[in-house]
């Protein structure tokens, strides 16, 4: 029987080769552009949300683009179109009004305000974009290394160095919607889905201990940190709304 994700009921852990190659230290995490067909055949491993992922697109649009109703099921060299799904994110976020962030500065200020003493650190003057429904951490400890930019090929995220044999942990509660080595340059990659619009990605994992479709909260254990290359251990973070990276440090606690 078919689950739900193309990579089946099993899972294998995966593993980085101890040597660090000097190809996968010459790359860095990033999108790939549309291909020149406009489509994407899936492979086995590929999930909905890896391919969304891979492109830089609205999970919700690529569906609906492709008439794939939840829970999101592919199949093996089916074609995923993806020109269409651009073309209908764009048509909707012209359509959908813009969030001030300004008073969305202020709905989260208020929720740390009303929250009391056992409150969660997230809701601080740099969550402008966080929702009063998730409570974000850090995915680990460590000092930011490479920091975000939306422009062109560079990093969609930040990385963060840290502590070797650390555990990578997820930054809020969700479900593992991806878990695998297929999308280039992320390595040994997790995604996990926290609402309808939030995603957040851990990459260049040495080791993965979680698989598709589980639930996990905010400070379980998803993977063990890895690197790329000469930097080592490394985690790779990105967090996409609607589809598009944002910076995480805009939803992080201020450290």
């Amino acid at each position: 029987m078919l689950c739900f994700f193309l990579s089946g009921c099993s899972y294998q852990v995966l593993h980085f080769p101890d040597k660090n190659l000097s190809s996968y230290s010459s790359s860095h995490a990033r999108e790939s552009s549309l291909p020149f067909s406009g489509y994407h055949r899936v492979s086995s491993g590929d999930t909905l949300y890896s391919i969304a992922f891979r492109y830089g697109l609205d999970y919700r649009a690529l569906a609906k683009a492709n008439n794939i109703s939840a829970p999101y099921v592919i199949y093996p060299n089916q074609k995923i179109h993806l020109r269409e799904a651009k073309s209908l994110a764009a048509t909707q976020a012209q359509a959908t009004p813009k969030v001030n962030a300004k008073s969305s500065q202020v709905v989260a200020k208020s929720a740390s305000s009303t929250a009391g003493k056992g409150a969660s650190p997230a809701a601080t003057k740099n969550t402008t974009l966080v929702t009063k429904d998730i409570k974000w951490a850090w995915p680990v400890e460590g000092e930011v290394k490479r920091g975000f930019s939306n422009a062109g090929v560079s990093s969609k995220g930040i990385d963060i160095k840290a502590q070797k044999g650390v555990l990578v942990k997820a930054a809020a509660d969700g479900i593992v919607v991806y878990a695998g080595s297929g999308l280039i340059g992320y390595g040994n990659l997790v995604i996990v889905k926290h609402d309808d619009v939030y995603l957040s990605a851990y990459a260049y994992n040495e080791r993965i201990i979680v698989k598709e479709k589980q639930s996990v909260r905010v400070g379980d254990s998803l993977a063990v940190i890895g690197g790329k290359g000469a930097d080592r251990p490394l985690l790779h973070f990105e967090v996409r709304r609607d589809g598009q990276p944002i910076d995480p440090l805009d939803v992080l606690p201020k450290n």
